[in-house]
């Protein structure tokens, strides 16, 4: 009978030293990748692409890459994070290793689309109301009326006291739906003074009151908006004051 237990317990010491073997093979792989991608993928070519503002090297500069960077050591999040908050005309970045030997950083550039006024002088905003740089003059970009920026600095995000939060939040809406319906390159002046409306020119001939709390959203009246524009009947060389105040339809008055 010990001779009957000795035979059924040899397996399992092989079993044992089978997994032991195995996990000790899958550690000297990791290592050796590991080692692999320190000693080996090193940057010796930085790409860079979508950029118009700024040039290649700014962009490589702000990124702080060098050339001999370990391509595994450099971290995409922190790289975008940099070139988005230091050169704020950069709305977006992707950053890819290309093995073995490159990186591609890959640019979305924003542009001024409005500008808000402070202490005698403009911010310029993109449409999600970063602020791109401060400047004399509204250089004829649409003026926003209501926002008083709370420490503005350059590449970061439009911001207010705790009273005018809610206009920010408006103004960012507004410059969406209108972005999405193709109506931002006709945008005049913006009206956010009044709690209970967004006021705001259209293509110079129309004034239009929003309702910001209408169940449908800015998107889905700028979209009929859009379409009551593009009607023949409507005149282009008519001014209107257009109502969206209900749940129910737009109202055109002549002025």
């Amino acid at each position: 009978m010990a001779q009957q237990r000795r035979r059924k317990t040899k397996p399992r010491r092989r079993g044992r030293h089978s997994r032991l073997y195995t996990l000790l093979s899958a550690v000297l792989i990791l290592a050796a990748v590991a080692v692999a991608c320190t000693v080996f993928f090193r940057v010796d070519t930085v790409e860079v692409q979508g950029n118009a503002r700024y040039t290649d090297q700014e962009i490589v500069d702000v990124a702080g890459v060098e050339t001999g960077d370990n391509l595994f050591a450099l971290r995409p999040a922190s790289i975008s994070r940099e070139l988005c908050g230091r050169l704020p005309y950069i709305r977006s970045v992707t950053v890819r290793r290309v093995l073995p030997d490159t990186l591609s950083i890959t640019v979305t550039e924003g542009k001024a689309v409005a500008a808000v006024a402070q202490e005698g002088q403009w911010w310029l905003v993109d449409e999600d109301c970063k602020l791109l740089e401060r400047t004399a003059s509204a250089g004829g970009l649409p003026t926003v009326e209501g926002i008083d920026p709370l420490v503005p600095a350059q590449g970061t995000y439009l911001a207010t006291a705790g009273e005018q939060s809610y206009r920010v939040e408006r103004l960012r809406e507004l410059l969406a739906a209108l972005s999405e319906c193709g109506l931002l390159d006709k945008l005049g002046r913006v009206d956010l003074t009044e709690d209970y409306r967004v006021t705001f020119v259209y293509a110079d001939n129309f004034t239009v009151h929003l309702s910001p709390v209408t169940e449908e959203g800015m998107s889905y009246w700028l979209r009929r908006f859009a379409a009551a524009v593009a009607d023949p009947r409507v005149d282009a060389n008519q001014r209107y004051t257009v109502e969206i105040m209900d749940e129910k339809s737009l109202h055109f008055v002549q002025a």
